[in-house]
């Protein structure tokens, strides 16, 4: 899932510089540069969606981590128990 939303999200970039280039051509008409403007700003918001989402995947991932690095140092290094 992680790789999907990765394409999607670099696909999602690859739209968003291409219509940076065509307005920042300036000779689009400006019903289409407006039309370009909006499909840009959809683009932004779902790009910073998919940037977050997998930000909180990475800091879940992360604390898993540490945890799981925290009990190995806890746990005894013998099987056997000495009373």
């Amino acid at each position: 899932m992680a790789d999907k939303q990765m394409s999607s999200l670099e696909e999602k970039l690859s739209e968003l510089e291409k219509l940076t280039v065509q307005l920042e051509d300036g000779k689009l008409p400006i019903d289409d540069a407006i039309a370009v403007y909006s499909r840009g700003m959809e683009l932004a918001v779902s790009c910073k969606q998919s940037l977050d989402s997998l930000s909180q995947r990475i800091q879940i991932a992360k604390k898993n981590a540490q945890e799981a690095i925290s009990l190995e140092n806890f746990e005894p290094q013998g099987s056997e128990t000495e009373f």
